[in-house]
């Protein structure tokens, strides 16, 4: 009879299935042929031949330890004691499987009866798929090429900086939170580094040939780019109607040199970097089309979800509240286990139930398990008990359902407008109303100033010691704007966002993040601009005993043609027009006043880029100096 882990062997695909027997069996042979040489009964679990090929087939581990290897820290042994003619048996047996496969019914049969209990329905077998892709992120080699990559320093010293605020701000009493953790704040980081230096979003490239834009026309089969590329979409041009290829590549290590795509490559390649920093990593796939990572904290004991493609971190209800995605499985893999972490992601959970049809409840925890069992044989017992109780305390986490928080039901960023409407993910604008009001050490140094870089995106409080990321965070209404980065350009400003038609209903066939062809409603016709956009930022003093003597204001602007950027400010009963264009601008007419509103008003512009003649905040992407907005209230006391 032959023995059950020859048998689940043939349970790979078949390009898989041959790979692995061969290298199962040039390993036998070797130690057949040398039984005394110790170097060919050791293998090491870090190799990447074995991390690539062995660990993650069905049924090899489970040969190798039939064959006798046993357990040591960082590799497997067979120990001298081993008879070599039970090698030669399971040789044998794996030989002649091997010889007779594919040619008769019998052989796919035992298989398949062996392993009756787990069907192979295609969301299953891309579950295991997508466990052993994986353990290309484990590659030794390959995490080092990443980190070279990486400005180590420059995020530890400003996750040292960001440690100092936050101990400043619990010591002050303003923030609640004792527990701080580096690690979390090198995390944010990368996760902005990422996003704004390293990677690049396509929704369609630029035409090879004369870089005008393109429009998605199909996929195309191309045998010498297959082993790279795990599909090839074809764009033809707008313009000079050229073809252009957009490959969509799976390995992080070409990623590394592409640095570019959709959710897919955005995913896979932060894994790796968060991998090179030794970081406990999984990749997250949604099956209704997105990718994303978790990070483990140690600190908090739990996984914290992060989208490279957004800059978000710890936000997992933003897909169903913000981006109104309908979640079904969202399975998470990492090097040691695979977990379907649906619930983290859904305040609806009878809801998410009703859509998870691709197979049994029974059947998805049996392939886990199973997938589960085979990875982690080959570690210590330590590291299972460990797995095991982290593992416990995340189905404890997932049987409470939470509400959504505000940040988490604003709709997406990555991805043009038009792109984020037709797939119905830009979501309703939430905006936090954020006032900006005097601290201590604020109304000690009488003054609160505030400057924004529209290159980092953020806001600084310069007697106040204080940053906060994102734009709108710091205004008080936002109508109808958004933020805007030209990477051909190299500039970044805030412009008037686009609105849907409302009788817009056209079809039209797009890619999907990872590379699907899908049918989708969307606008035969969305542009990026609207006829007016606003933002409005609000100052108040009120409580702190202190009131406004003058106002000093640096405000950079762009306009074209008949493009128009208005800034007003209000306090009281009387509002005056605010110079921009970089000017400095200083008034006392609010002396007295405790309540002060700033807002921009963003109007007209020419043709279909008419929203784009009217730009606040215009700042070339390499400025990482200079301030778009500074404003200063001189405050005195009441």
């Amino acid at each position: 009879m032959t023995m059950s882990c020859v048998l689940a062997l043939e349970e790979n695909p078949k390009e898989v299935y041959l790979e692995t027997t061969s290298l199962l069996l040039k390993l036998v042979d070797n130690i057949i042929n040398n039984p005394t040489n110790p170097k060919y009964r050791s293998i090491r679990l870090d190799n990447p031949t074995v991390v690539n090929k062995l660990l993650s087939a069905v049924g090899a581990m489970e040969c190798l330890f039939q064959m006798g290897f046993e357990e040591a820290d960082d590799s497997l042994v067979l120990p001298p004691t081993v008879s070599i003619e039970n090698l030669k048996l399971l040789r044998n047996e794996i030989s002649a499987r091997r010889s007779g496969y594919g040619k008769g019914a019998e052989s796919r049969t035992a298989a398949q009866d062996l392993h009756k209990q787990i069907p192979q329905q295609p969301f299953l077998q891309r579950v295991r798929n997508d466990f052993a892709a994986v353990l290309r992120c484990e590659d030794k080699a390959l995490q080092c090429k990443a980190r070279a990559l990486i400005p180590v320093r420059d995020l530890e010293i400003a996750a040292e900086r960001s440690m100092r605020s936050l101990q400043k701000a619990v010591k002050s009493g303003q923030n609640k939170e004792s527990d701080v953790d580096i690690q979390e704040l090198v995390l944010l980081e990368l996760l902005f580094w990422f996003k704004n230096s390293f990677f690049s979003w396509v929704d369609s490239p630029e035409c090879s040939k004369c870089n005008g834009p393109t429009k998605f026309v199909g996929h195309r089969i191309i045998p010498d780019n297959g082993k790279q590329s795990y599909r090839n979409e074809m764009y033809v041009c707008e313009l000079c109607q050229a073809q252009t290829l957009f490959p969509r590549y799976s390995d992080p290590e070409k990623l590394l040199e592409t640095r570019r795509g959709r959710c897919g490559e955005w995913a896979n390649c932060f894994m790796l970097m968060c991998r090179s920093l030794g970081w406990d990593t999984r990749c997250v796939v949604d099956e209704t089309d997105h990718l994303w990572t978790e990070v483990y904290s140690g600190i908090r004991g739990r996984w914290l979800h992060c989208d490279p493609c957004e800059n978000v971190c710890d936000a997992p209800l933003m897909y169903e509240a913000g981006w109104g995605k309908q979640l079904s499985y969202v399975m998470a893999y990492s090097r040691d286990e695979v977990q379907d972490v649906t619930w983290r992601y859904s305040s609806q959970h009878d809801r998410v139930l009703e859509r998870r049809t691709a197979c049994s409840e029974a059947e998805l925890l049996a392939t886990m398990m199973e997938l589960r069992t085979a990875r982690q044989r080959c570690l210590s017992a330590a590291r299972r008990t460990h797995l095991t109780r982290r593992l416990l305390g995340e189905l404890v986490e997932f049987l409470t359902p939470r509400q959504p928080t505000d940040n988490e039901r604003k709709g997406r960023s990555s991805g043009s407008l038009a792109w984020r409407l037709a797939r119905g993910e830009a979501g309703a604008e939430v905006h936090p109303q954020f006032v900006w009001k005097p601290t201590a050490s604020e109304v000690a140094a009488g003054s609160l100033r505030v400057q924004y870089s529209c290159v980092l995106d953020r806001y600084v409080r310069v007697f106040g010691q204080e940053e906060i990321a994102g734009w709108q965070n710091g205004a008080f209404l936002v109508n109808s704007v958004f933020r805007k980065e030209e990477k051909d350009w190299k500039m970044a400003y805030l412009a008037r966002r686009g609105v849907l038609p409302d009788n817009s209903n056209a079809k039209e066939n797009r890619p999907s993040e990872n590379g699907l062809l899908q049918i989708r409603h969307c606008p035969s016709s969305v542009t990026e601009g609207c006829k007016e956009g606003s933002v409005t930022w609000r100052f108040d003093t009120a409580g702190s005993s202190m009131v406004v003597r003058d106002v000093r204001v640096v405000c950079s602007t762009w306009q074209y043609g008949t493009g128009c950027v208005q800034l007003k400010m209000c306090g009281a009963d009387s509002c005056c027009v605010v110079i921009a264009g970089g000017s400095v601008f200083e008034t006392s007419d609010f002396h007295g006043c405790s309540q002060l509103e700033l807002t921009a008003h963003l109007t007209k512009g020419e043709g279909d880029n008419a929203w784009q003649h009217a730009q606040l905040f215009r700042q070339e992407t390499s400025n990482h100096e200079d301030y778009a907005l500074d404003i200063t209230l001189t405050l005195k006391k009441m």
